[in-house]
């Protein structure tokens, strides 16, 4: 039978000096942080059998940037021999930490390049530490179910429609010979979008986090894995949840609840293999590029279509049609593989994965880059600010064509079958 070991690391990631946060567009006018709610860490697992290796980082970032990965993998890849393939560099999505791209608009916040360099060389000495506590672990998995996804566009329809949403709650549990927990993966899908407030959190994820790995105690790490929650924020059952830091830890004190009562449930073993990844990109079919004469027009714009129609036409001559969609499959056993992608991917994309792979493929969106929202069909036809109105943030050429989830999902479906 195959043996996989397990390090663990949890290495602080906060921001020693006061930077701009990103995630919302209202930061663009606070200027740095003022204080901080919750510290951010990574959280990094790798994993090992025989001579092959793999990590997975999950980091309380808003995401990774994609002008930044490349360099960061091939430094992973010549320190420690792990392929850059076997990489996955996760994020939680909070948007109450910096932003770290500097292929955005001003509005989804301003790169310090400082902190990003000194967080990455954070995080690279952070694998040495967890492949120093590497051992041989057996994988538990259960399901669980947590109300606190709410479909943020559903509930401002008329009448309200609350889904789709995906309440399930998987936690993967990675055990020590001496039955202790060395590791815990928390699989939701929910943005960490509760306060506005300008100081540094990890959101309710945090605090669930860190209550659950003091509860399980003896050193476990808990990292949290965000699905495809593109459209899903916290609710309470009828309306999106918003408030202060109290709200925040109340939140999160409840989520680590639903954790909590998933792992003491009995929970399944999972058949071990040999690590296995692999790779993909499907290109993603923009409507249309921008002509220059309207560029030239709008850069007038006050505000991000200003900004943006500046962005256009430093970038013109280079625009591609279409954006490649980067799929990463971590299998970690016969009945367990992770599923990245580098795009804020809204929730029927997840729930269509777990259907065609009869839940044995978990879906995690902000791994390995972000280029912006993939929105449904439907969403296309809708309007509104996933497909359309995002599209100026994230400094994109335009939205994508109408033809977009029957190619995602046809890449989906070929690449998972």
């Amino acid at each position: 039978m195959t043996t996989i070991r397990l390090g663990v690391s949890k290495v602080d990631i906060t921001p020693e000096k006061p930077i701009p946060l990103a995630g919302f567009a209202v930061r663009s006018e606070l200027g740095a942080f003022e204080g901080v709610s919750h510290r951010l860490f990574a959280r990094i697992f790798v994993f090992v059998t025989g001579e092959v290796k793999a990590v997975l980082i999950s980091a309380d970032l808003l995401w990774w940037g994609s002008d930044r990965v490349p360099a960061l993998k091939q430094r992973i890849h010549e320190r420690y021999g792990i392929a850059e393939a076997a990489i996955l560099l996760h994020s939680t999505h909070t948007h109450s930490g910096p932003q770290t791209s500097s292929l955005f608009t001003s509005y989804l916040g301003v790169m310090d390049e400082n902190y990003v360099a000194s967080m990455e060389n954070i995080v690279i000495e952070g694998i040495n530490a967890a492949l120093l506590s590497a051992e041989s672990v057996r994988i538990e998995q259960g399901s669980g179910y947590s109300p606190l996804g709410i479909n943020r566009r559903g509930v401002v329809k008329s009448p309200p429609d609350i889904g789709p949403v995906d309440h399930e709650l998987r936690v993967i549990r990675f055990v020590k010979v001496d039955g202790s927990t060395k590791g815990l993966l928390v699989h939701y899908a929910c943005h960490p979008v509760i306060t506005r407030e300008n100081l540094v959190s990890s959101e309710y994820i945090g605090v669930a986090m860190a209550s659950v790995e003091q509860i399980v105690g003896g050193g476990t790490v808990a990292a949290f894995l965000q699905g495809t929650c593109g459209d899903i924020n916290p609710g309470d059952g009828e309306q999106v949840i918003r408030g202060n830091n109290e709200v925040v830890k109340q939140v999160g004190t409840d989520f680590a609840k639903c954790i909590l009562e998933t792992i003491v449930r009995p929970m399944r073993h999972l058949t071990p293999c040999h690590l296995q990844w692999r790779k993909t990109s499907v290109d993603l079919p923009l409507k249309s590029l921008p002509e220059r004469s309207q560029l030239e027009i709008t850069a007038r714009s006050p505000g991000v279509l200003g900004e943006w129609s500046s962005l256009m036409l430093a970038r013109l001559e280079r625009l591609p049609p279409s954006i490649p969609l980067e799929l990463t499959e971590l299998k970690l056993g016969e009945e367990l593989s992770l599923l990245g992608m580098n795009a804020e991917v809204v929730v029927d994309y997840g729930l269509y994965i777990k259907q065609i792979t009869k839940g044995t493929v978990l879906p995690i969106g902000y791994t390995n880059g972000m280029f912006g929202y993939i929105p449904t069909s439907q969403q296309l036809m809708e309007g509104g600010y996933e497909p359309y109105e995002s599209t100026l943030y994230f400094a994109m050429a335009s939205s994508f064509d109408s033809t977009v989830e029957a190619t995602v999902k046809e890449a989906l479906l070929k690449f998972l079958s």
